[in-house]
């Protein structure tokens, strides 16, 4: 019985001692938590937050653990000290760490405004925090184990002592009823304990959710950790997820996975502390950076049972950090590559420490030459050297600050420099002061001020000059600043405007008007004009105000100017406007009536059609108002001469009201007074908008002129010496039929020959100033017989229509030179269809009248047939339609095109007396379309040859061949020799008659047009007419550089051989010519 009573007792005494030191345990982390989180507040500079209520947090946490080293007394009543020596050792190095952490805090509590969130400060005490939360947490679980060890061996104890009470039977019976009663109750208090741990557990909770701190364990063979909920809400997870070794290791981040697991494996084996900071994963993805503390744990014999810690999550001041450190870098970035901040820093002895790139430019001294000086040695004047010490003391020592001034300060080479500086003061890691100094160089602002002030003065000269008064407003219209002429009959002192409004020193209906006019300003900006009359003490005058708003300013500016000599010269010139109205009106010129102020007081209406404006538009203002920049100057430059110069004459460009610019001629006249002063300006404006186009219309064809001339040239000295290779080829040709390898070759040089040839002939297309056979013609029927050359020079890919007019205008034109033109129409559009498209033939009747031709400028009105050329092909791009009829100007590859093409057509059109124009649009096609003069005559047919075989026939008659080119002139003589005909030779045209003179049997001249010494082919078979009247002329040549003069010329220019000829083309046009009935 009294074993039993005793074991009762001993159970009672371990539930009254252990569940008041588990509360004390509890009670510690409790309020090191709320210590922390209210420090946190009064860093901050909370007003509400009380430093003595936040200490007493600190030493009740002191109190409950002296407590439970020493014994005392809670709101549960007494408790014993512990006799443990583990918790106890736990509870003295908690006690440390407090000591410690309060150290920490005072320290960041004098450096509050450098300790912030994210600083280095803040962190220190971050960790201190979260190590002695640590050590707590490991006392409390030693605590509950020792209780638990304890209570173990209580219920052992209990079980025998059952056993006993069964064997001593019912005597046991009574006594083991009071047992369990006192069992029952020792039960009800352990409740009840565990009830208050319960309470005090969840105002753990509470605060460690509040601090973001959790606790956890890892069990060493399992490898399993038990987390608080904190620690579940930090990584996001419900709490009944299993948190084993790889889920856990699927939370940390990737980076940071091996290190963290390496410290772990460190302190389970080695038993080094784990204090890491890293980050996690969290299942919805999110980041979160962890501050991790954890120590080993052991039981009684050292067995290692696991590890104990505790996580805070930290992403808020990591962030911090990161943002700080960011700012940090950027204004290092700035400092270091700004070149007009000039930075320097000092520590408390003014020995400097920082002196950015800035400060070496402003300065002079190099950065490793500055670094360690005396601030008060280097940059400092010797006057200013004691007041800078003592400011620099004063600030250290009180925390006085230096207030931001300009300074005049010494550089290097010992000249001095104007700065603006201001200054701030930190404190560094070790709670020492540091001085930095922002220093900008007000160098260029003092130069600028000092230009502002010598502007100010040349504007109050200005102002001085002129006769207007000029006044400065706010808003609401107070008069800030007056400026007049001192001299000036305007004049009123300035007491009569400086800070009154218009209402205060005008007329009610003036004033009312000017603020009218101040409000539209305000609320439309722009230039607000208008005109009033006010008697003064000279008389009634008139005046003009004109409001605008200065830019980038809440301010107005108006200026009034006396025009009663203005509105008196407006009076007498309208007096005598019935006498001019007639001419003004009427002129076939613009008229523009400037006042001398140089303002429009009257245009016609021909002016009003020129520029697009109506009249009153264009009243009142200037022609600076109608005119860009480049021309305002011209305008300027002749204004200034209105008075000096009676008539000007130039040349400049208004601006249309759609914005385009136009070309005239200013013819203007300045009107005067009878006294002599300047009255009016009249100008009379010209449209040289057609003149322009045409002086460019002629400068092209004179250019086009110079090349087919030059172009012409060439081809005609060409077209002798491919006479010459053709013919030596047609002879050497005979001589080697019998060779095939030697004909081969022949015949391949006599291609290249003819290829050549007819490249020199569409040069000579391009420059022939006449066709050679005109005649009318219906290109209809020239086209319907080109039908199947047409079908044979496109691909097949390529459709063909005719739109051809079914009664089309004849016109005059060689219709072989037609041919060409079109065909080579055909081939580009070919060519710009590479995949294929459609070309379109048009024929059309057309009338072009006057408003037509005023747009083409090149074109004369009249009647017209048209030939249009149309594709769906790539088009010509806008840049080079100006250059697409220039000779040898071509896009295609250099096997492709010889760029003759246009330029034939061209020319063709010019010989024609008709227009090309070109039309396309790049993507869309292109249209090219000629004009060609109509005709009333009727259509010709083209003369038939003569089919007949001549090529073997024998000649008897005698001819003069005239050449100056000897190699072609014995070429003709033996072509002519050998097929029977006698021939005589001359090279220029006076020895051509020499021998007509003297030889009366030649029947024939042929000779070349174009020949040297004073007499071509045309004036030398003219007077061999007149000698010999029944001669037959046979032309030869590249082209004629002369259109016949004269009706003889023109008939016989008609019978031409062109160059280079082949032998069989001669002998068909010799006997053309002696068996014709005309020469």
């Amino acid at each position: 019985m009294a074993i039993l009573i005793s074991s009762s007792g001993i159970a009672l005494r371990i539930a009254k001692q252990s569940a008041p030191l588990i509360d004390a345990a509890m009670e510690v982390k409790y309020e090191l938590s709320l210590y922390h989180l209210w420090f946190e507040e009064l860093v901050q500079q909370d007003p509400t937050v009380d430093r003595e209520q936040v200490w007493q947090h600190l030493n009740q946490a002191r109190w409950y653990a002296n407590a439970m080293l020493e014994g005392g007394e809670n709101r549960e009543g007494q408790f014993q000290a512990l006799d443990d020596p583990i918790p106890r050792a736990m509870i003295l190095k908690t006690l440390d760490h407090m000591d410690r952490f309060e150290s920490v805090g005072l320290n960041r509590l004098e450096t509050a405004q450098s300790s912030l969130a994210g600083s280095g400060e803040d962190q220190r005490f971050d960790k201190v925090f979260v190590e002695v939360i640590t050590i707590a947490d490991a006392a409390e679980t030693a605590v509950q184990q020792n209780m638990a060890a304890q209570v173990r061996q209580f219920e052992r104890l209990v079980y025998i002592l059952g056993v006993v009470v069964v064997l001593v039977g019912l005597a046991g019976g009574t006594l083991f009823f009071l047992f369990e009663r006192r069992r029952n109750a020792h039960y009800d208090l352990l409740l009840e304990s565990r009830e208050q741990l319960g309470r005090e557990q969840k105002l753990l909770k509470e605060a460690q959710a509040f601090a973001h701190i959790g606790n956890w364990t890892l069990d060493a063979g399992t490898m399993k950790a038990a987390w608080s909920d904190e620690i579940f809400r930090i990584f996001g997870i419900d709490a009944t997820d299993n948190v084993g070794p790889e889920f856990l290791t699927g939370l940390l981040h990737p980076e940071d996975r091996n290190p963290v697991l390496s410290s772990l494996q460190c302190a389970v084996e080695d038993g080094r502390a784990h204090d890491m900071e890293y980050r996690i994963v969290r299942p919805d993805g999110e980041i979160r950076w962890i501050n991790c503390l954890a120590r080993q744990l052991q039981d009684e014999s050292g067995k290692v049972l696991g590890l104990s810690g505790v996580i805070q999550d930290i992403t808020k001041r990591k962030l911090d950090e990161f943002q700080m450190q960011e700012s940090n870098e950027r204004l290092s970035r700035l400092f270091e590559h700004t070149d007009a901040i000039a930075v320097q820093g000092c520590d408390k002895n003014r020995r400097i420490i920082y002196w950015n790139p800035a400060s070496e430019s402003l300065y002079g001294y190099p950065e490793d030459e500055a670094i360690g000086q005396q601030l008060e040695d280097l940059i400092i004047p010797d006057e200013m050297r004691e007041q800078v010490i003592s400011a620099i003391d004063a600030w250290v020592e009180e925390e006085e600050e230096i207030p931001s001034s300009e300074l005049t300060l010494r550089r290097a080479d010992g000249s001095q420099v104007e700065v603006f500086s201001s200054h701030v003061m930190f404190r560094n890691k070790n709670n020492e002061p540091e001085m930095y100094s922002i220093d900008v160089d007000l160098t260029e602002l003092k130069q600028a001020e000092a230009k502002v002030r010598k502007g100010e003065l040349v504007l109050n000269s200005v102002f001085q000059a002129l006769p207007d008064l000029f006044f400065l407003m706010d808003r609401d219209g107070t008069i800030r600043d007056y400026r007049a002429q001192q001299t000036s009959a305007l004049y009123v002192p300035p007491e009569t405007f400086l800070d009154k409004r218009m209402q205060d020193v005008l007329p009610p209906a003036i004033a009312t008007q000017f603020d009218d006019n101040l409000a539209k300003v305000s609320t439309q900006g722009g230039l607000a004009t208008y005109e009033y009359s006010l008697e003064v003490p000279q008389g009634p005058r008139q005046y003009e105000a004109r409001l605008s708003r200065l830019p980038d300013s809440p301010q107005f500016i108006a200026v009034v100017r006396d025009i009663t000599g203005r509105k008196q010269a407006e009076v007498a010139l309208k007096n005598s406007e019935e006498r001019y109205r007639t001419i003004f009106e009427g002129a076939p010129e613009g008229v523009w009536l400037i006042g001398p102020d140089h303002q429009t007081l009257e245009v016609n209406q021909r002016l009003c059609e020129m520029l697009g404006y109506q009249a009153d538009e264009m009243t009142g203002r200037s022609p600076l108002d109608f005119s860009d920049e480049v021309n305002q100057k011209i305008f300027r430059t002749q204004m200034g001469r209105i008075d000096t110069t009676s008539r000007r004459n130039y040349e400049v460009e208004l601006r249309h009201c759609d914005g385009h610019n136009i070309p005239v001629y200013f013819n203007a006249i300045t009107l005067h007074t009878d006294t002599g002063a300047t009255l009016a300006a009249v100008a009379f404006v010209t449209d040289l908008t057609g003149q322009k186009a045409a002086e460019q219309v002629l400068r092209r064809a004179q250019k086009m002129d110079a090349i087919g001339q030059l172009t012409g040239g060439i081809a005609h000295d060409f077209n002798n010496l491919l006479g010459i290779i053709i013919g030596n080829l047609d002879f050497l040709k005979r001589l080697v039929e019998d060779n095939d390898k030697s004909l081969k070759r022949v015949d391949s040089a006599s291609k290249a020959a003819l290829r050549a040839a007819d490249l020199t002939r569409q040069l000579l297309g391009f420059s022939r100033k006449q066709s050679q056979e005109t005649r009318p013609t219906d290109i209809n029927q020239v086209i319907r017989g080109m039908e199947s050359l047409i079908a044979r020079s496109v691909t097949p890919e390529v459709e063909v229509e005719l739109q051809l007019t079914d009664a089309p205008w004849r016109t005059h034109i060689d219709p072989g030179d037609l041919e060409d033109a079109l065909l080579n129409l055909i081939l580009n559009a070919r060519d710009a269809m590479p995949q294929g498209g459609k070309l379109t033939i048009e024929t059309a009747n057309r009338q072009l009248d006057a408003a037509y031709t005023e747009l083409n400028p090149t074109i004369a009105p009249g009647d017209y047939l048209q030939l249009a050329v149309s594709d769906n092909g790539s088009g010509i791009p806008v840049e080079i339609m100006e250059q697409i009829f220039d000779p040898f100007f071509t896009t295609k590859p250099p096997d492709r095109g010889t760029g003759l093409g246009l330029s034939m057509v061209y020319g063709f059109a010019q010989r024609s007396y008709g227009y090309v124009k070109a039309y396309s649009e790049a993507g869309v096609g292109t249209t090219i379309r000629l004009y060609l003069p109509r005709t009333i005559e009727a259509a010709k047919q083209a003369p038939q040859t003569n089919t007949k075989e001549i090529l073997v026939s024998q000649g008897h008659e005698t001819i003069l061949v005239v050449d100056d080119e000897n190699d072609l002139l014995d070429l003709a003589r033996d072509y002519l020799e050998e097929a029977g005909y006698r021939i005589y030779t001359a090279t220029r045209g006076p020895e051509a008659l020499a021998i007509l003179k003297s030889k009366d049997d030649i029947k024939l001249l042929f000779s070349d047009v174009v020949m040297p010494g004073g007499m071509n082919g045309y004036e030398l078979a003219e007077q061999a007419n007149e000698l010999n009247p029944g001669l037959k002329v046979l032309f030869t040549s590249g082209f004629t550089k002369k259109a016949a003069a004269r009706n003889y010329q023109a008939r016989v220019a008609a019978n031409l051989l062109t160059k280079p000829y082949s032998r069989e083309d001669l002998m068909k046009r010799i006997r053309e010519t002696l068996d014709g009935e005309e020469s």
